[in-house]
């Protein structure tokens, strides 16, 4: 580590350490030296090569030489001590002699007590040898520093030798290298210096402002007199800077010397306090100590004299003083030091000038850096905005020097001034609305404080909130609020001080802790005082500046300096107008949060239902009358904060002694009753909050009153919309456009100039200012980049944002309608009812839902006060409840445990409960469904203004049709996926609503399984037997009506009738035959012990509402310019009827994604549909399943027959699946009646009906399950049900719509043409096989023809023999016969060695072969095989071939075409000569029965 380093951590870390440690655990003369060496230590500069020489190596050398003084001191008191033992010099403990040594530091050590012994040598002990260690350091430091000397003395001679031969040697350097290494050297000391000048200057700023803190915390640690000096002098400084008078730097020097005297003193003083002796001389309870802030930290007894005792009774900021004393003694000689050292650099421009750079508006930041008499001493917001073309420098002149007139010419920075002009800027916004923070400080201060005094701060900037010119009268009021603040922090701290005793607590008939003058946690509440008193210093120096501004006398005297900028200020303005357009347009919403928290915070009462009544009735009017609301809005909101300042104002009086008696006797109400009021005493915490929620509530409702509501007024203003493009955000893109090409010109001429031969001759702080400017100008293209991604990403959010407010305005009725009904079945009542009336009419009948969404906000809002209402403590239900619980249960055939769960006998039955009205905690809770409600009911109107404003302003037309992407229609359909998608968006219901209300009406009988869904399922059947669409919407008006009114009945059946007539259903009267509960419920009768379960009627609603938009689809199908957009509904079982094309695309290629979604979809969809309905029969085992299986089997093996039938016909057998499927459902619907009421008795006596119908109950709530546990008859748990039947259900639907449409006619000419095509290829392989009998046949006739040829000449043969036309004895004769015999011979021999062994000669002749016959079958043989032979290829068929294909491939078919001609020869050969010996041989056989003829003869 280096040496320097070394010697600064002993010197600034462990030398203070180790001295205030001496000065902790030792109170004595010795330590106060050290304290005295502790606090002279900051005063001197750091270890050096130059202090260490002077007074530092000095200080050193002494406190050396002082710690071995004091060990000597030590060393020879003990000796002496020990040699003169006897005579006991010192003589008892407290004795005079042994006090005084024991407070000089030199007394007797107790070798009994090692502890205290080393605590009382150790210091000096330690020092000396810290002390050593330092010196040693410091001493190596300047050796150090000499050698360096030496050698850097040395090496310059051998440089400068070596310098001369360099140029000796080489004299032709090139001095343009050398040129600009020089500027680049001097460019980057420059910018060390900048660094260094401003790091200087930040840790001056840092310095003061800690020093201020300091000084702060060292007057309310512990508020006394000594602290007071502190405090006062605080408040003086903080004055002084809010009124924005001079202070030169020897002002500054003096008062940072007379701090760090009175510190010093303050320090010593409490230090010596510590002793015994001053203790005795000043008791720690005695006045004097009190006033002066004197505590005993540390206690000491003669009788122990080497213990010492820690006062452990005082608080915490009596020992923190100390600290912090030290710190603000240490900090502020630091200050001076560090003004001492950079004091003889800096020249002042004038000397003794005081001057001020006030930042009275926009001025340059371009200052003498040198010029420090003339800045303020806490660095005041000075100037450089960039705020406009001219900025205005007011300079005032200081004592003795007249007014003059700065010109600020120094050439600007770009990437400086653009952070300063941002930053500085956002400083001067925030001043110039710091009237805001002052009169919010002012609030909260009476409200954390509770007082009269603080009451007036209450009241104060209450007045100055509703007056219109609230700014200008903040400011007027500054210097007085400054004071009035100011005397609140001077009274408390008064009473902060240790004067219980002395202050009074009553002047006259005030009582002071009513006034808040109180001893309680001054430090802190000090703290907090200042800390909102520093408001009131801004709001006064604000005003400061602006008088200075009005001011047109001579001692004001402007200079402008042209700078540019102008840009920079319209982004700031556009950003600023951006913001203030976001707060506008949602401000009110935390308005409309705020309204909920201070109505349902804590208990209700009356003053909180007011609240509630008033935003209710805002809300009213924005629903009901959109005109009237804005005109009465300003109106409303002057109203609120009038009743909030008076709520304030009631409760804060309320919590003073004796106000609740002035109010009990002004109002004549009773404590209650003013409770209920919201009048009631509070205590700490609960005050807070009941006070601190008001507040924030009306300065909520102020911002919106006074900032927000023009620009609100102006956004919600549906008359005048202003046209697209001018807004904020399009100019701010424009300005982004015009900044972006500017900073490029300015980088292309920068390079250009860089690229000059002028740069070796410009000045190097011109070249950094350019190198400044491009940097800056970069830097600016970054913030512009990022504004346009910003910019982009924001146009993306906007077209998502389009699209999901246009869904909200399709969709946000349903919403609205299904959460009212909601609201309503969760708890019935008869102020519900009126929702249930209100949708059930609505739904069927739309003109009538506009009304019904403000007849329920009214509703709502009143439901919601009557429910406040309600819960106050002067409502008491036990005063008006029926007791019905005086009859008794032979009265009603109930039994014991149903008694007791009955609603009309289990205790005081309350009539407001039938109304919907109860007692609840918390009220939120209770009310949040209500409440939820009337905001949906909010948002849906807001939903639709919000479009009607933007189809203004972007100039739209309302869209014919409800879709949500207006460019879709019919023919866009098949053009790809995102289209088709897109479609069925916009017209899903329009094209199967139908499908899917008969799948709702299914629905409701699932989950109802009663008696009422019977009735549903009648209608089912009603509107699928019409079977055609037109029949269905001739039937469906009165469908829907039914559902209203039926939905109606039910809700009244689920209300009952009110159960404090003490009035029994007829059903629960006494009777021979009881009636189940279960039973009961089936029917779904009301009754007070199993009510009907009003959830179910969430399913019915869900339909009525399915079949009121189908009703409106039924009427828009006739509309053209909706069937021309959506297409056209037909359910023709033959769509092809007078049309030549198919409408549609063939899809069956798939040559798109769509293609082959839509081939699944139409192809495979059928087979798909019977896997359902075989699992539908297989999955639940009963005697119902049959019938899916047989249909599932049915389509499995005859479908592709049924799909190639007719229209008709398959329509007809699809229609009849679809009535066994609901007639399954129907049957199971009835049979739930035994599956839920009388299982027990089915279990028990006819299990076999369970098991063959799968009973079961699938609707809880009718019987527990343990109690059905039978081993002897288990329950088909899994196999009840309508599940498997929906679905079913809804895939039979589903595919009924695929044969209905054009698409299917693409599958069904696919698979009339593929049934075609393979009814054609056998044709040809039958006729095939005709061709080929028809050529034997043919073969055969002609072998028979052959044969009878043959037979003929054999015959001819014969006769010639027998007519002896032919001569034996011709010679010629013979030998053609030897030969024919020797060939025969031969022949014969050869044939018996393959044909038949067995033969000879003899057989043959007995047998008549076949020899006898001539066969001439070789020649049609050879013809054949002619025919067989494959052509021969010529030259140019092998180039073509060669040519088509490749050389190599022709060469080889060549190839394989000789060798296949070669074995045809080679065939061809054979069969020759095969048919040649043939013949021979045939010959040979006829020659042989001449011969035997011969012989006969």
């Amino acid at each position: 580590m280096d040496v320097q380093v070394l010697c600064c951590l002993c010197y600034w870390l462990l030398l203070p350490l180790s001295l205030l440690a001496a000065c902790i655990f030792r109170y004595n003369a010795l330590s106060l030296i050290y304290l005295l060496y502790l606090l002279l230590l900051p005063l001197f500069f750091g270890p050096s090569e130059h202090t260490v020489r002077g007074h530092t190596g000095r200080l050193l050398k002494a406190l050396l030489g002082t710690s071995i003084l004091f060990l000597c001191a030590q060393g020879g008191f003990q000796v002496a001590l020990y040699v003169l033992k006897d005579e006991d010099l010192l003589g008892y403990n407290c004795s005079t002699w042994e006090t005084l040594s024991r407070h000089i530091g030199v007394t007797r050590l107790n070798l009994n007590d090692i502890a205290n012994s080393i605590r009382l040598v150790a210091p000096d002990l330690g020092i000396f040898i810290i002390s050593c260690i330092t010196l040693v350091f410091c001493s190596r430091l300047t050796k150090k520093k000499k050698s360096i000397l030496s050698k850097d003395a040395v090496s310059s001679e051998e440089e400068d030798v070596e310098e001369e031969g360099s140029e000796l040697e080489d004299t032709a350097e090139d001095e343009e290298d050398a040129a600009e290494r020089e500027r680049r050297r001097q460019a980057r000391v420059a910018a060390l210096a900048r660094l260094r000048t401003a790091a200087q200057k930040l840790l001056e700023a840092t310095g003061k402002i800690v020093a201020i803190v300091l000084l702060a915390l060292a007057g309310i640690t512990v508020p006394s007199a000594f602290s007071g000096v502190y405090y006062l002098l605080f408040i003086g400084i903080c004055t002084w800077w809010a009124c924005h008078f001079p202070m030169s730097r020897i002002g500054f020097n003096t008062i940072c010397v007379m701090v760090a005297f009175y510190t010093a003193g303050h320090i010593i003083c409490l230090y010596i306090y510590q002793t015994a002796f001053i203790q005795e001389m000043f008791p720690s309870d005695g006045l004097w100590s009190r006033l002066f802030g004197l505590k005993d930290i540390i206690h000491s007894n003669c009788s122990h004299p080497h213990e010492l005792v820690l006062n452990v009774n005082h608080t915490w900021p009596a020992f923190a003083n100390f600290a912090v004393l030290l710190l603000l003694y240490y900090t502020v000689a630091s200050l001076l030091k560090l003004k001492k050292k950079t004091g003889p650099t800096d020249v002042a421009r004038k000397n003794g000038e005081d001057v001020e750079l006030v930042n009275l508006e926009p001025c340059s930041m371009k200052q003498n850096e040198s010029d420090d008499e003339a800045k303020p001493m806490l660095q005041p917001v000075v100037g450089d905005h960039g705020e406009g073309d001219s900025d205005t420098v007011h300079v005032i002149g200081g004592p003795g020097q007249p007014d003059a007139v700065e010109t600020l010419s120094h050439p600007p920075t770009l990437a400086p001034r653009y952070s300063r002009s941002l930053l500085h800027g956002l400083g001067h916004v925030m001043m110039q609305q710091s009237y805001i923070c002052a009169l919010i400080i002012m609030m909260v201060w009476s409200i954390t404080y509770h007082s009269w005094l603080t009451f007036v701060l209450l009241i104060w900037a209450c007045l100055i909130w509703i007056v219109r010119s609230r700014r200008h009268l903040a400011l007027f009021c500054s210097p007085f609020i400054l004071l009035y603040g100011i005397l609140l922090c001077s009274l408390h701290y008064v009473w902060g001080m240790d004067l219980t005793e002395e202050l009074p607590t009553k002047i006259g008939f005030v009582v002071l802790k009513q006034l808040g003058l109180t001893r309680e946690d001054h430090c802190l509440s000090l703290g907090v005082m200042l800390l909102y008193t520093l408001t009131f210093w801004l709001l006064l120096r604000q005003f400061v500046k602006e008088k200075c501004l009005k001011r047109k006398e001579v001692l004001l005297k402007e200079v402008t300096v042209p700078e540019p900028g102008q840009e920079k200020n319209d982004v700031l303005k556009l950003l600023g107008e951006l913001a203030m357009s976001f707060y506008a347009k949602y401000w009110i919403y935390i308005c409309g949060g705020m309204f909920f928290v201070v109505s349902f915070a804590g208990r209700i009462v009356v003053y909180k239902i007011v609240y509630m009544f008033l935003f209710l009735l805002c809300l009213s009017f924005y629903q009901v009358c959109y005109f009237l609301w804005r005109k009465l809005l300003k109106v409303f909101w002057w109203l609120v904060v009038a009743y909030t300042m008076l709520v304030l104002i009631s409760v804060y009086t309320f919590q003073f002694d004796d106000f609740p008696h002035y109010w009990m006797n002004i109002t004549g109400l009773t404590e209650k009753q003013l409770g209920d009021m919201g009048l009631e005493k509070f205590g700490v915490s609960e005050l807070f909050s009941s006070i601190l929620i008001p507040a924030f509530f009306l300065l909520s409702c102020i911002l919106q009153l006074h900032y927000f509501h023009r620009c609100f007024m102006q956004i919600t203003d549906l008359e005048h919309v202003p046209t697209k493009g001018s807004g904020p955000l399009h100019r701010l893109k424009e300005n982004l456009a015009a900044r972006s090409e500017e900073a490029a010109e300015l980088l292309g001429n920068g390079a250009a100039e860089g690229t000059g031969g002028e740069d070796n001759e410009r000045p190097v702080a011109e070249d950094s200012r350019l190198d400044e400017e491009i940097a800056g100008n970069k830097w600016g293209l970054v913030i512009d980049r990022l504004l346009v991604l910003f910019l982009k990403f924001s146009k993306v959010l906007n077209s998502i944002q389009v699209k999901i407010w246009r869904l909200l305005e399709l969709h946000m009725m349903k919403l609205v309608a299904l959460f009212s009904v909601w609201v309503a079945l969760k708890e019935p009542s008869v102020m519900n009812f009126l929702f249930i009336v209100l949708w059930a009419f609505a739904m069927p009948f739309a003109k009538f839902r506009p009304m019904a969404s403000c007849i329920s906000t009214l509703w709502v809002c009143i439901i919601v006060v009557c429910k406040m209402l309600y819960q106050l403590k002067i409502v008491n239900p036990t005063e008006y409840s029926s007791n019905c619980t005086a009859h008794s249960p032979n009265e009603t055939n109930l039994k014991a445990d149903e008694f007791m769960h009955s609603g009309l006998y289990r205790g005081p039955v309350d009539p407001a409960n039938w109304f919907g009205f109860r007692k609840e905690f918390p009220v939120l809770a209770y009310l949040q469904d209500h409440l939820l409600l009337l905001m949906l009911l909010v948002f849906e109107i807001t939903v639709y203004r919000h479009q009607e404003h933007y189809r203004k302003y972007n100039q739209m037309a309302r869209p014919t049709t409800s879709t949500l992407f207006p460019e879709i229609a019919r023919q866009h359909l098949d053009q790809s996926v995102i289209s088709c998608a897109k479609y069925f968006s916009n017209f899903f219901f329009y094209k199967f609503g139908l499908e899917v209300c008969l799948i709702m009406t299914v629905n409701v009988i699932g989950q109802r399984m009663n008696f009422l869904a019977i009735i549903h399922a009648c209608w089912l059947i009603a509107v699928v037997t019409r079977r055609r669409r037109q029949a269905i919407a001739r039937l469906w008006p009165k469908y829907c009506i039914f559902q209203s009114l039926f939905l109606l009945c039910q809700y009244l059946l689920c209300l009952g009738i009110p159960p404090a007539l003490c009035l029994d259903y007829p059903w629960r009267w006494p009777s021979p035959v009881t009636i189940h509960s279960s039973l009961i419920k089936w029917f779904y009768l009301p009754d007070f012990v199993v009510s009907p379960s009003s959830k179910h009627l969430f399913y019915d609603f869900l339909l009525l509402m399915c079949s009121s938009y189908q009703w409106q689809v039924f009427i828009d199908e006739r509309k053209e310019e909706v069937y021309t957009k959506a297409g056209e509904n037909t359910d023709n079982p033959d769509p092809m009827t007078g049309k030549d094309l198919n409408p549609v695309p063939n899809f069956i290629y798939c040559r798109c994604y769509l293609d082959m979604i839509k081939a699944v979809v139409f192809r495979y969809l059928f087979w798909l549909v019977a896997a359902v309905i075989f699992a539908a029969g297989s999955t639940r085992i009963s005697v119902f399943g049959l019938g899916y299986l047989l249909a599932s089997f049915y389509l499995l093996l005859l479908g592709r027959r049924l799909l190639l039938k007719p229209a008709a016909s398959r329509l007809n057998f699809w229609d009849c699946l679809i009535m066994y499927n609901i007639t399954v459902m129907i049957a199971k619907n009835m049979l739930s009646l035994l599956a839920c009421v009388f299982l027990k008795q089915l279990q028990s006596n006819f299990c076999w009906m369970i098991q063959l119908l799968s009973l079961h109950c699938t609707i809880k709530g009718y019987y527990n399950e343990n109690d059905l546990k039978n081993p002897g008859c288990s329950l088909p748990v899994g196999e009840a049900g309508v599940l498997w039947d929906s679905i079913c259900f809804f895939f039979l639907l589903l595919q009924r719509r695929v044969f209905l449409s054009y698409y299917f006619i693409h599958v069904t000419a696919d698979m009339r043409a593929s049934k075609l095509q393979a009814s054609r290829g056998f044709q040809l392989f039958n006729a095939s096989i005709i061709k080929n009998m028809n050529f034997l046949c043919e073969a055969e006739m002609k072998s028979k023809a052959q044969i009878k040829r043959q037979m003929e000449r054999i015959r001819g043969k014969q006769e010639k023999y027998r007519r002896g036309e032919r001569n034996p004895n011709d010679p010629s004769e013979k030998d053609e016969e030897d030969k024919e015999q020797s060939a025969t011979k031969e022949k014969s021999q050869e044939k018996r060695k393959w044909w038949h062994p067995w033969a000879d000669h003899t057989k043959v002749l007995q047998s008549g072969d076949y020899y006898l016959f001539e066969s001439d079958s070789e020649e049609d043989e050879v013809c054949v095989q002619e025919e067989q032979k494959p052509p021969k290829h010529s030259a140019f068929q092998m180039a073509y071939q060669a040519w088509v294909t490749n050389a190599k491939l022709a060469l080889k078919n060549r190839k394989e075409h000789k060798k296949l001609l070669q074995k045809f020869k080679h065939d061809a050969e054979t069969h020759r000569r095969s048919q040649k010996g043939v013949k021979e041989r045939d010959e040979t056989l006829q020659q042989e029965p001449s011969n035997d003829e011969e012989e006969e003869e």
